[in-house]
């Protein structure tokens, strides 16, 4: 009987000892790497290559600087104070000039709470983007591959996120919700130079979408009226196909 009693308290103290260990993951040396895989997971992973892509064509027409935001993450001792990294640019994938892009001397990971169960703690950085005539003809834009530098004693984590992939461009693909439909009863043929006047001035949030369009046609046609409105206020906007026009 005795044996039965000391199991049972055991087993509760082996349970709540396995749940402290759990909840104890930052321990050892203390690695970064990106949230983001730059290449797909070595099996048994499953996670797919993914990349980040900056857009100049959602920014006014004089905009010279855009910043591409990176999340790095964190494991291993806790940090009592901020931590600084640096980046290099990987020339086997970058099509980027050095003059389309700009690197700071060193980034910083900045030391914040962990709460109790957390596997990793987070920050973002932001890679300057600087804007070059020939983005406008390049339908793909320009990679730019950066690679994490540990600094201090500061070490890689997993492999296939050691590297972030930018892409940089200019352009912006017709969107999937411009149908033939739309085009027939909203807003008209599409452009480059329609679509990017369109988000300025009538939907600076990029709300409008094939949900809006489907569940709030009286919202949706209140973005194309806001747009026509503008367009009557600032006669003579031309594009490829002429002056600018909408269907209603």
């Amino acid at each position: 009987m005795k044996k039965y009693i000391l199991l049972l308290i055991w087993i509760p103290m082996f349970l709540i000892s396995c749940d402290k260990e759990n909840i104890e993951v930052f321990h050892g040396t203390t690695q970064i790497y990106f949230d983001k895989f730059y290449m797909n997971a070595i099996k048994p992973g499953t996670e797919q290559a993914d990349s980040t892509v900056m857009s100049f064509f959602f920014f006014p027409e004089d905009t010279k600087m855009i910043e591409a935001s990176l999340v790095v993450n964190l494991s291993g001792t806790p940090l009592t104070s901020d931590l600084k990294f640096g980046l290099k640019v990987i020339k086997e994938g970058t099509t980027a000039k050095a003059d389309e892009y700009k690197l700071d001397e060193y980034y910083t990971f900045h030391a914040k709470p962990i709460s109790s169960g957390q596997l990793e703690i987070k920050d973002t950085i932001h890679v300057k983007l600087l804007y070059s005539d020939r983005l406008k003809d390049l339908e793909e834009g320009v990679r730019l591959v950066v690679e994490l530098v540990p600094i201090d004693g500061l070490q890689l984590g997993q492999y296939e996120r050691r590297r972030a992939v930018i892409i940089s461009t200019a352009l912006e693909s017709q969107p999937e919700w411009w149908t033939q439909e739309v085009e027939i009863t909203l807003l008209g043929r599409y452009s480059q130079k329609k679509y990017k006047l369109f988000l300025q001035h009538a939907d600076p949030k990029g709300e409008f979408n094939e949900e809006l369009i489907e569940n709030r046609p009286d919202l949706a046609l209140e973005y194309v009226l806001k747009f026509k409105k503008w367009l009557a206020d600032n006669p003579g906007q031309t594009d490829q196909y002429g002056e600018i026009t909408v269907e209603i």
